[in-house]
């Protein structure tokens, strides 16, 4: 008996793998397909889930050298300008290369470049320990600010890709705490550490956590598909045109200067606390509040500048840091360092909201 038309394309369709969406969309029901989408949802949680701990945990082994990084180069014989080598040596490494990473990450596969940058740390950390001077430490700097680029900016290329439309936000800010809480919770730890049981320990604690968290990644984390990585991405605008606009400008030169107070603090804290007698607990408490601070103001930051002039806020926040970093040298004892170091973790909690509010509201 002849088929008619539909019956051949019905019998087409049949023909067609599973494995295809196309077909999968005639085969299934909607009440089936909602199912599926729960489930979908369900597992990007689970993978955000994962995946939040497994940045937390490998920014708390960053952050338990952060601190000591410093004091390491003074043993070593660092003097003051080879001091700021070696802690720029990181940042810039990741200047250099950060263009390049996301774009091959997503023909290579974002897990992929998480574990590699996972395994690059865990080597890097036993690196440390055989440091003999400060240049040999500048190098290895160089290479663990590489190796960074492999794992929280891939991280959160994976979140964007996993999130629900509606829910980008969410996925993103929820990673983003993560880091902050680890890097925050890293240099208490790492000073109780070296003060218990030495320089080296610190280092292979960050090795352990890192190859934890590697094994994590690699048991609980889903392969991502070729196909869906970088899906819908808006074209990439050229940084030239970026900072045509005055606003973006402004912003991108008050960060710059910002983040140089706050690396001057970061890196030489230490080392001023040597001379004021500070232990490293104390100094990685100090570090730790005000990360924290910046951390936990930032829903609180971010309504007000929903709801004020965010340039106000911006201009208030930037100001008062500046003024803390100002008067850091003038302090003496731990109770003034971390009651300067809280004030300068609100005013920076205050002034990054607005900032990329004002870039948002850009486009």
């Amino acid at each position: 008996m002849p088929h008619c038309g539909t019956c051949k394309d019905r019998q087409n369709v049949s023909a067609i793998p599973a494995a295809f969406p196309v077909a999968a969309v005639f085969h299934k029901k909607p009440g089936i397909r909602r199912q599926q989408n729960i489930v979908m949802m369900q597992t990007a949680s689970a993978t955000l889930f994962i995946l939040s701990i497994s940045v937390g945990v490998a920014m708390i082994g960053l952050g338990i050298i952060w601190p000591l990084i410093p004091v390491f180069a003074v043993e070593l014989g660092a003097t003051g300008l080879l001091v700021g080598l070696i802690i720029a040596s990181f940042n810039i490494a990741r200047v250099i290369f950060s263009p390049f990473v996301g774009r091959i990450s997503d023909k290579w596969g974002r897990k992929n470049f998480i574990v590699a940058g996972l395994i690059a740390y865990a080597g890097i950390s036993f690196l440390y320990v055989i440091s003999v001077n400060a240049q040999m430490l500048i190098i290895i700097r160089f290479f663990h600010g590489l190796a960074s680029l492999f794992v929280v900016p891939i991280a959160m290329a994976l979140a964007a890709d996993i999130a629900p439309k509606q829910k980008l936000g969410l996925y993103m800010g929820t990673l983003n705490m993560a880091v902050m809480l680890g890097v925050g919770a890293g240099p208490a730890l790492g000073g109780i550490i070296r003060e218990q049981f030495g320089m080296n320990a610190a280092f292979y604690t960050m090795g352990v956590l890192t190859i934890f968290t590697c094994l994590l990644v690699v048991l609980c984390i889903p392969a991502d598909k070729a196909g869906f990585r970088g899906k819908g991405r808006q074209p990439v605008t050229s940084v030239k045109k970026i900072l045509a606009q005055r606003p973006v400008l402004g912003i991108f030169i008050m960060r710059f200067f910002a983040a140089c107070g706050q690396g001057t603090v970061y890196s030489f804290l230490p080392i001023l606390a040597l001379q004021l007698h500070l232990t490293s607990a104390q100094v990685g408490l100090i570090l730790t509040a005000n990360v924290f601070l910046i951390a936990f103001l930032q829903r609180f930051s971010g309504r007000l500048a929903d709801q004020f002039n965010p340039k106000n806020l911006v201009i208030a926040g930037t100001f008062a840091s500046g003024l803390t970093v100002f008067g850091m040298p003038f302090m003496e004892g731990f109770g003034m360092i971390l009651l300067l170091n809280i004030f300068m973790g609100m005013a920076n909690g205050l002034a990054f909201p607005g900032g990329l509010v004002i870039v948002g509201r850009l486009g």
